[in-house]
């Protein structure tokens, strides 16, 4: 390992710890997420092109007469129908991202 990456190391440590345990966690967290979109970052490559591929079937409904919408009764959601989703933060400058317990 060269002496500035020990340097940069040294520098983040002495930072972190002059920090409150909350603002630690909330580094803790941005960490995890790096360490995600590492690990994540060809699947959402992938997605991408998805997303692409879908547009013509998102426009096709966009397009459909909805006007009869309002003939149906509301769905009544049953106990324990819905489960709870995964936990998400907006973090400035790059959205809504999964928050990890």
């Amino acid at each position: 390992m060269s002496a500035s990456m020990d340097s940069l190391k040294e520098k983040i440590l002495e930072k972190l710890e002059s920090l409150p345990e909350n603002a630690q966690q909330e580094v803790l967290d941005f960490v995890r997420f790096l360490e995600w979109r590492k690990e994540n970052r060809q699947e959402s490559q992938l997605s991408i092109v998805s997303e692409e591929l879908d547009e013509e079937s998102d426009a096709g409904w966009l397009e459909s007469d909805l006007s009869n919408l309002g003939s149906y009764e509301p769905y009544d959601w049953q106990p324990g129908e819905l489960d709870k989703g995964l936990p998400v933060k907006y973090v400035p400058g790059m959205g809504v991202v999964i928050v990890e317990e």
